[in-house]
């Protein structure tokens, strides 16, 4: 592809192991057993920093955009010696947080930059989009967009290398670049290898509104497996910001809360079970990864192979 690089090894292998695309990775060696390298020099016009385990990098540029990757302990941008003419962070809301030290993004992202220790602030929310704060005015929401598929394993560097290449590269402003780069994240969900194909940024469709006021997840309870799905389901829909609530071990036809739309894991749930999705109020989705044939009098429901796909899909829908 024409790209030149420089490598700089490290003393050895780090492993990121993932029980599925949404979950904390186990890391391998643990994190106090990773040596710490020399620090990395960097001087360019344009740069992408991203944090990582084993060291740091020490950068010199005049468009930077800083990616820390760190939700509990970011290293400031400026703590190592790094300089940059113009400044853009971009970071996940638990990221920002802890980096700002502040639980208002608002006010974070303007002591921020106010303080002149950044000049564009983007702050990524999962299923709500992403927040861009910069000189052109006030905050600026950007949407995510559809994707017949979800997975997120590497959606945050895609994000931040496609909005290093709008906003540093071809100089466009902040909020151009990061709608970009929200396309770009819903093209590589579908089919995640890279380059990313430029020419289908355009045609993405917009999830417009905001996700579910609440989630009910429906499903059967009676093996240690299906249990742990149906818990790990309402941990990562929490952990999206979702109010996600385990409303039966089995449907039984009864309608769901009020503005509620339903995920239905549908390992052990019977036919019967099934067709009962009729009555329940709001958008349906059904986690069905064994394959199975639906009833046929079910309508309204959107069907996913994949348990990450599902989570995604049904913070998409609308009660």
């Amino acid at each position: 592809m024409g790209v030149r690089l420089q490598s700089h090894p490290r003393s050895r292998d780090i492993a990121f192991a993932y029980f599925h695309p949404l979950s904390d990775p186990f890391i391998e060696p643990r994190l106090r057993e990773i040596q710490r390298e020399a620090p990395l020099d960097i001087q360019a016009n344009n740069i992408l920093r991203f944090g990582f385990l084993e060291g740091s990098a020490r950068v010199t540029g005049s468009r930077v955009i800083y990616d820390p990757q760190s939700p509990h302990a970011p290293e400031a941008f400026s703590e190592n010696g790094s300089a940059a003419d113009e400044l853009a962070l971009v970071m996940n809301e638990q990221e920002f947080k802890a980096y700002s030290k502040s639980d208002d993004l608002d006010a974070g992202a303007r002591d921020l930059m106010e303080s002149r220790a950044a000049n564009v602030v983007v702050v990524k929310r999962g299923v709500f989009g992403a927040l861009v704060y910069s000189s052109i005015g006030a905050a600026v929401e950007i949407p995510i967009y559809q994707s017949s598929r979800v997975f997120k394993i590497g959606t945050g560097d895609v994000f931040s290398g496609v909005f290093a290449h709008f906003w540093a590269q071809e100089r466009r402003n902040p909020i151009e670049a990061a709608d970009l780069a929200s396309r770009a994240v819903a093209i590589y969900c579908e089919a995640p290898v890279s380059p990313i194909d430029a020419a289908g940024l355009e045609g993405r469709e917009p999830v417009r509104g905001n996700p579910p006021l609440a989630v009910d997840i429906y499903g059967a309870a009676d093996t240690l497996g299906r249990r742990y799905t149906l818990q790990e389901a309402l941990y990562c829909l929490r952990s999206l910001g979702v109010d996600a609530s385990i409303a039966a071990e089995a449907l039984t036809g009864a309608g769901g809360r009020n503005n509620a739309v339903s995920l239905v894991i549908a390992d052990g749930v019977s036919d019967e079970s099934l067709s009962a999705l009729n009555t329940v109020l709001g958008g349906i989705v059904v986690l069905d990864e064994e394959h199975r044939p639906l009833p046929p009098d079910i309508d309204r429901v959107r069907v996913s192979d994949d348990f990450a796909s599902a989570i995604y899909q049904i913070c998409m829908k609308r009660p």
